[in-house]
């Protein structure tokens, strides 16, 4: 088995299998049988239907594919915040945003009926060619909804009766960016890129530029600290955070604390216990992109944020609990990885943990952060 296919929720993998052999019984003449490969589509069009390391992720495949159709357009469906994160990109020509309500969950009637005004503009751009790049086998109803001709995707979680064209899962790949990736592979597109890029406007920039000096940091000294995460049991206890920022203000390095939109408990925890008070970084998305493509160090938790230090090449300390780090974690060589692998109740049910403490970031201590840290300062001040 694939080890993706072992860290997913295996009841509701059971479930999905179940489903996509109930709706290939029922509906099985849906399915378009094409025995033609896919070519020169002029009208493309990517879901990516999850979060900002999602997105990032899939910018390598949204690159190829420009790069092997140049004269696509390539349309990109995603959150909200795709705006602000790729707006400009070279390889989009057109971004539209939705709410996706099984990665929002907002099941509301105002966002059920924003999301049918999108399938609606959808369809009517009558697409070539529909990609999946997330593997979800909602995204693949929804690629069958907006009427795409052909329809790409891995069927691991189900609804393969939704794709017409359905490649083998790579075994030999336990990174999610280089399975989704390697979709691409079915039309013989060249994959060997796997670079997260993300450009930085000059405004960004300037934003970054004025914050250093209204606070009076050496950007050589900013060390970037990133305490939030998507679910709480990716989340590290504020005293061992505290620890981590007082060894850095010893050192004469400036901590400063971004802060996500769900992240202000945490945050307030954090900051209540230090010693000296860290500076406090809440803007938006932009900004802190370019702030973090600033920073000497970035230390975080297996989240979007850890993606975009590895596209903007920031060195990266990454703390992993509840998932390998194999699966997700930026494919950079700049990046020091944290993970205890002694916990035996993996892989995790997000919002079941059978721990209280979450046992699985527990177990990571400051004084390995520290040490982590010691190691990149030092191998950054080697290299200057």
């Amino acid at each position: 088995m694939n080890n993706v296919l072992k860290i997913l929720n295996q009841n509701k993998l059971k479930l999905a299998i179940i489903l996509d052999k109930t709706l290939t019984f029922i509906f099985g003449g849906l399915r378009n049988s094409y025995t033609s490969p896919i070519s020169n589509p002029k009208r493309i069009v990517v879901v990516q239907s999850h979060l900002i390391g999602d997105l990032i992720m899939a910018t390598p495949m949204l690159r190829a594919l420009k790069k092997a159709y140049p004269d696509a357009v390539i349309t990109l469906v995603a959150n909200e915040f795709a705006t602000e994160l790729l707006q400009g990109q070279p390889y989009v020509d057109m971004i539209i945003t939705m709410k996706f309500p099984w990665s929002t969950y907002d099941y509301s009637m105002g966002n059920i009926y924003k999301v049918f005004k999108v399938i609606k503009r959808l369809r009517a751009c009558r697409f070539d060619l529909a990609i999946d790049a997330q593997i979800d086998m909602r995204n693949a109803f929804l690629l069958y909804i907006i009427g795409a001709k052909r329809r790409l995707g891995y069927d691991i979680t189900g609804c393969s009766i939704f794709l017409t064209d359905v490649p083998q899962l790579p075994n030999d790949k336990d990174n999610f960016l280089e399975i989704r990736l390697s979709l691409l592979d079915y039309l013989s597109i060249d994959t060997s890129d796997k670079k997260t890029l993300l450009l930085i406007e000059k405004q960004n920039k300037d934003w970054v530029d004025s914050y250093l000096l209204d606070n009076n940091l050496n950007k050589n000294k900013v060390v970037g600290i990133h305490p939030g995460a998507s679910v709480k049991e990716k989340l590290w206890q504020p005293e061992e955070f505290k620890k981590v920022i007082d060894f850095l203000n010893d050192k004469g390095y400036h901590s400063v604390i971004i802060e996500g939109p769900a992240d202000n408990k945490i945050v307030d925890a954090i900051i209540s216990l230090c010693n000296n008070m860290p500076l406090r970084l809440k803007t938006n998305l932009k900004n802190v992109i370019a702030f973090i493509s600033t920073c000497r160090l970035l230390v975080c938790m297996d989240s979007g944020v850890a993606h975009i230090a590895g596209a903007v090449g920031t060195p990266i300390i990454v703390l992993y609990g509840p998932q390998p780090p194999e699966i997700c974690r930026p494919l950079v060589d700049n990046i020091e990885v944290i993970w205890d692998e002694s916990s035996d109740c993996r892989p995790c049910e997000y919002g079941k943990c059978k721990n209280i403490s979450h046992r699985c970031m527990d177990a990571i201590k400051a004084e390995t952060v520290i040490s982590k840290i010691i190691k990149q300062v030092d191998m950054l001040d080697t290299r200057q």
